[in-house]
C-alpha cells in the first residue's frame, strides 16, 4: 500500500548503525514500525485524521460552525457561493488565530489592518470580506 507524504529519515546513531526513521509528513509526528505493518498504518492514519481536525478554540472553528448554522443554510445558493470565497479569504489570515483573544483591543487592529491591506486592490471586496467576517464573528 502506498502511503502519501511518508517522510523517510536516515541517521548515523554514535555507535556507527545506521537507522531509518518514517514521519507522517516533513515536521510531522514520527510512526512506529516499518512500512506497510499495521501498527505502522494505524499511526499514520492517525497522525492524518489529527492533521485534518481543526483546533476549537480558532476562528477556524467558527468559520466551520457557520456553515452548518439554519443562518446559512437559509442563504440563497449565490450568497453561499459568495461567502465561500470570502470564508477562504479569512480562513488563509486568520484560520488559526485563538477565540480567546478576539476580546484583546489589538485584534481589531489586526482585523483592520487586514482589510486596508485588500483595500489596495478593491475597496469595495475588502468591505464584503470584512462584513462578512463580522457576520460570522456576530
Amino acid at each position: 500500500m502506498k502511503l502519501k507524504g511518508i517522510n523517510k529519515v536516515s541517521k548515523r546513531l554514535a555507535d556507527g548503525q545506521r537507522v531509518t526513521y518514517y514521519y507522517a509528513w516533513k515536521g510531522g509526528p514520527r510512526l512506529p514500525g516499518k512500512p506497510g505493518s499495521a501498527e505502522f498504518v494505524a499511526a499514520y492514519n492517525e497522525a492524518i485524521a489529527q492533521k485534518a481536525r481543526p483546533k476549537s478554540d480558532t476562528i477556524q472553528a467558527l468559520l466551520n460552525k457557520y456553515q452548518e448554522t439554519p443562518k446559512w443554510k437559509g442563504l440563497a445558493a449565490r450568497t453561499q457561493k459568495d461567502y465561500i470565497g470570502h470564508i477562504r479569504k479569512i480562513e488563509a489570515e486568520f484560520g488559526d488565530f485563538p477565540i480567546a483573544t478576539l476580546s484583546d483591543r489589538r485584534a481589531r487592529a489586526a482585523f483592520l489592518e487586514w482589510r486596508d491591506k485588500m483595500a489596495v486592490k478593491s475597496r469595495r471586496q475588502a468591505d464584503y470580506v470584512f462584513a462578512t467576517f463580522a457576520s460570522i464573528l456576530a
